[in-house]
């Protein structure tokens, strides 16, 4: 597996991923559906930080990552993590959260990864924990994690 800046930006692969509408709420809940390109456009700008990752094993399109600016520059914020359904729990997640580790603290200095996930995104959390990750915070439905790299 390897990750690869998507750059220029390009959202009709991310489209053409995630189809499924349960999907793409479990990616991004405030994801409008059917895709909307200008939004995803917005929120993974790299003009304002964003690093959009496409995942890769072999020549197949496998997933989707990117990391995005936190609070300080030690720390990033790990967001839309996407495994195409067929490939799940085969502890790929695991593996692309170490690839985006690697990157963070080889490429951007940080120290420091943060994410969010919905209490009901089971299998998100499970992937998270397995990687290393805890709850440093929690309202509602939004669980925060955070890992040291």
């Amino acid at each position: 597996m390897v990750i690869i800046e998507n750059e220029p930006l390009n959202t009709v692969l991310l489209e053409r991923m995630i189809k499924d509408p349960d999907d793409l709420s479990l990616v991004w809940p405030l994801a409008r559906y059917p895709f909307d390109h200008d939004q995803w456009k917005e929120v993974l700008d790299p003009g304002k930080g964003a690093i959009s990752f496409l995942v890769y094993e072999g020549d197949s399109l496998i997933g989707h990552a990117a990391l995005d600016r936190g609070e300080d520059p030690q720390t990033r914020v790990v967001r839309f993590l996407y495994i195409i359904p067929e490939l799940r729990s085969q502890g790929l997640g695991q593996k692309l959260m170490s690839l985006l580790e690697d990157y963070a603290r080889e490429k951007l200095a940080a120290r420091r990864l943060i994410l969010r996930v919905r209490s009901f995104n089971d299998r998100a959390i499970g992937c998270y924990v397995k990687s290393g990750y805890s709850e440093f915070f929690r309202e509602g439905n939004l669980v925060m994690m955070e890992k040291d790299i």
